[in-house]
């Protein structure tokens, strides 16, 4: 970033940075981020994410989390605030590449928040995951719970926390359940209401993965990037918090919401559980509720929302 640019800032614009930027959750933060009048650097390797996501004036640098030009970019900006959203996040993918998954979800973590500590940011934020670290849960988990991950996406996570938690600066781990909402593509980690939404409009049959009674809870992007600000706020303490919406379901009941919403029925195609899923996963967001956070679109509401947008 040049001298000029510097200078033309208001000396109060709060800069933040957003790996992962040009993703799904990562484009609903930076377009909130500049809502709220803050100067957005995204730092994405267009893997998953796309350009076209990050918004006009939004300074995009195309580069892998795992490389060691992390620390030049990330000093150059001097973020007050950093959220690290970039991530392999595939559960199959890290059974298939491990050593790749480790080295974005791990080694990338590492270096995004070293860099951030070097370049004198006041917090991070970090996306871990809910379902993939707490593994199978008989009852809503807490942010006490014990982490039992069942795939190395899931061990990795759990990792890249505790290398977040020895950087040595204030920060907060959110661990989100299933999120979902426009934009999103349907082959994303727990992007089952994506992926429904997009077999209905093409061959109208839902794929179903397992018998379809494993239970999730979905929690909405807009209701996620409100929780990731909350917890971005400067003096807030450190430590996890869960993100879900407290309600859970089975994939089944999933289908018929989409058929609820679209006012139609839909064929169905079982297909073998996918490597590494969990049958149950349910979280409780006690912890984030207690600062004053509440999940404010229902899955029925949410998923009308996006019947009605997909329409002609």
């Amino acid at each position: 970033m040049s001298e000029a640019s510097r200078r033309s800032r208001p000396v109060d614009q709060r800069r933040a940075i957003v790996t992962g930027g040009a993703g799904f959750i990562g484009s609903h933060l930076v377009e909130r981020l500049l809502a709220d009048g803050h100067a957005v650097l995204v730092i994405d390797d267009l893997s998953s994410g796309t350009r076209e996501r990050v918004p006009a004036g939004v300074r995009l640098e195309r580069l892998d989390i795992a490389s060691d030009e992390i620390d030049r970019v990330v000093s150059d900006w001097r973020p007050d605030v950093v959220f690290h959203l970039a991530a392999q996040a595939s559960v199959p993918l890290s059974i298939q590449a491990p050593l790749r998954d480790l080295a974005v979800n791990v080694t990338g973590t590492h270096r995004v928040a070293t860099a951030a500590r070097t370049a004198g940011a006041r917090r991070l934020v970090f996306v871990s995951s809910g379902g993939a670290i707490y593994g199978e849960t008989s009852r809503a988990a807490t942010e006490s719970t014990l982490p039992a991950p069942t795939s190395y996406y899931g061990v990795h996570k759990l990792a890249a926390e505790g290398h977040v938690g020895l950087a040595g600066l204030p920060y907060a781990i959110a661990r989100p359940s299933n999120v979902y909402g426009p934009g999103q593509g349907a082959g994303l980690e727990g992007a089952v209401v994506a992926a429904f939404l997009e077999q209905a409009t093409s061959t109208g049959v839902l794929r179903v993965h397992g018998d379809g009674l494993q239970t999730r809870d979905f929690v909405h992007v807009e209701d996620v990037v409100t929780a990731l600000l909350l917890l971005a706020e400067l003096g807030a303490p450190s430590g996890t918090w869960n993100i879900a919406s407290g309600r859970s379901g089975t994939i089944l009941d999933l289908a018929e919401a989409v058929e609820r919403a679209l006012g139609r029925p839909l064929g169905r195609e079982f297909a073998p559980a996918r490597p590494g899923d969990v049958r149950h996963s349910a979280a409780s967001a006690a912890r984030l509720k207690a600062i004053g956070w509440r999940p404010s679109i229902s899955l029925s509401s949410g998923i009308g929302r996006l019947v009605r947008s997909i329409r002609p």
